[in-house]
């Protein structure tokens, strides 16, 4: 016969393609008596195969060229049992019994009992379930901060020192943004500040009047730590003005513009001033002797006194109204 796969020559009675290896499905009764084992792997092989349809050993002997060891294989002797004479009664139809091995197979990852014992255990979820909770609840709190409510607050509430500001005390929270309150008592304070603010322009106008003075005396004839400390008087007193004028602008509104934008002009024209001053101070106490340098020290103060002047005549005229 002929293999139906590959075509090839398939000896009577073999079970495999003796070329490709593809089983024939043939069924044949083979008398147990006639049949013989392949001397390489112990196969029962069908009588008259030239080779092992197992292995694919060759089962022809060779002409022995000398004396020669034989192998002696120890393989049970089979006698007639009566099945096969048995099968072989007419009307009946004879089927080979397969010779399977008695060794277990190797596993195979492939058998559904390999699937499921690659599935986690039970516990293993479990503690996976554990572990995220205890990672996912643990960043929540840290961001959270629930013990603590004031953790991620960003406004200022350590109390700030606003003596240099012309407002004596401590000042203990910051309002205005943070806190809202009704228009008429908005207007109220609002209204109030201003005139703080307008006898705070006053106060420092009148410092600046003594630093000018100062430096027309102490700025060219005094010792040199006189005339640092008159620097360093002056740059205060300047940002003095500048945190005032600060204030002053953040109280701009619908019904207070006017009263707001006057003296936001005193304070613009003090700053100028006090600029003048600070670099007076400055050219006296870097100078050997100041006395010599009398109109360098004493130019710029010169050139802004009609900021003074404008200050002077327009200062009790743009009193806001209480």
């Amino acid at each position: 016969m002929r293999c139906p796969s590959c075509g090839a020559q398939v000896p009577d009675g073999a079970l495999t393609c003796p070329s490709c290896r593809s089983s024939l499905d043939v069924t044949r009764k083979i008398s147990i008596s006639d049949a013989t084992w392949c001397p390489s792997c112990g196969a029962l092989v069908a009588p008259g195969a030239s080779e092992c349809p197992k292995c694919g050993a060759s089962l022809v002997a060779d002409e022995p060229l000398s004396a020669r060891s034989v192998r002696d294989l120890d393989l049970p002797e089979i006698g007639n049992t009566g099945v096969m004479d048995a099968l072989s009664e007419e009307g009946r139809t004879g089927v080979m019994t397969r010779i399977e091995s008695a060794i277990p197979p190797v596993d195979d990852a492939s058998l559904p009992t390999r699937r499921v014992d690659r599935m986690p255990r039970t516990r293993a979820l479990a503690l996976a379930g554990l572990l995220a909770l205890v990672v996912v609840g643990g960043a929540a709190l840290l961001i959270t901060h629930p013990w603590d409510p004031e953790a991620n607050r960003i406004s200022a509430t350590t109390p700030a020192d606003t003596s240099m500001q012309g407002f004596p005390g401590l000042l203990e929270s910051l309002t205005g943004q943070d806190k809202q309150t009704g228009q008429g008592s908005e207007t109220q304070s609002s209204a109030e500040l201003l005139v703080q603010y307008h006898g705070a322009l006053g106060d420092l106008s009148e410092r600046a009047d003594a630093s000018e003075e100062s430096l027309g005396d102490v700025g060219l004839t005094g010792s040199a730590e006189e005339r640092a400390q008159g620097l360093e008087d002056v740059r205060a007193l300047s940002i003095e003005v500048s945190n005032l004028i600060e204030s002053i602008g953040g109280l701009e509104s619908s019904d207070n513009a006017d009263e707001v934008q006057h003296l936001l002009t005193l304070g613009n024209w003090l700053r100028n001033r006090c600029d003048a001053l600070e670099d007076g101070w400055s050219r006296s106490a870097e100078a050997d002797r100041p006395a010599d340098e009398r109109d360098s020290i004493l130019a710029d103060v010169s050139a802004s006194a009609e900021y003074a002047s404008f200050f002077s005549e327009n200062y009790d005229d743009w009193t806001p109204a209480a």
